[in-house]
């Protein structure tokens, strides 16, 4: 399938449950659109099929699920494009950084992870804080503009959804940064 708007891949989907004997749904993609995983997730619902989303849009976490779904997401996780991060970090031998969050779900997570993965290396790590944007109470970015010049760090670490980022780097971009 290589079309994922929305009324495109539910038709196709269904035309490939009806005419064919399907045990399972294999689902890779490569858009970030939460859309996919929702609409993967109530066609496994509806159908009792069970759809593995690997990738793109397909593997973006939802919580809740739908009653009864049996769609299984395979990303990577935090802890892992973290990993993978501070390997980067380590090999540049940047090892000053700043951590910069908004309140998307999991941020003390990503948080906590940052610490675990600093404190128990040998690489001699300088966290210089963690700032935490509060986008909704800043319609206008002033508030995060100030915040984002104070991070003495040239490396920031940042975690927030997509749309969010669009915000902080427009912020950031404001601020001369």
């Amino acid at each position: 399938l290589n079309d994922t708007n929305p009324r495109s891949l539910i038709v196709r989907l269904c035309d490939v449950l009806s005419s064919l004997r399907i045990h399972g749904v294999v689902f890779e993609d490569d858009t970030r659109s939460e859309a996919v995983a929702q609409i993967l997730d109530f066609i496994s619902a509806q159908t009792s099929v069970p759809i593995i989303g690997v990738n793109g849009g397909s593997a973006i976490v939802l919580t809740p699920k739908e009653k009864g779904s049996t769609f299984l997401q395979l990303g990577s996780s935090t802890e892992q494009q973290l990993q993978v991060i501070f390997e980067v970090l380590e090999e540049y031998d940047w090892t000053a950084f700043a951590v910069v969050t908004t309140l998307l779900p999991g941020y003390e997570d990503f948080v906590d992870y940052v610490e675990v993965l600093t404190d128990s290396s040998f690489i001699g790590w300088e966290h210089r804080g963690v700032v935490t944007l509060n986008l909704t109470d800043d319609p206008e970015g002033a508030r995060t503009r100030r915040q984002l010049r104070e991070v003495t760090a040239q490396i920031r670490l940042l975690y927030c959804s997509r749309d969010e980022a669009e915000a902080v780097f427009r912020a950031a971009r404001d601020a001369g940064l």
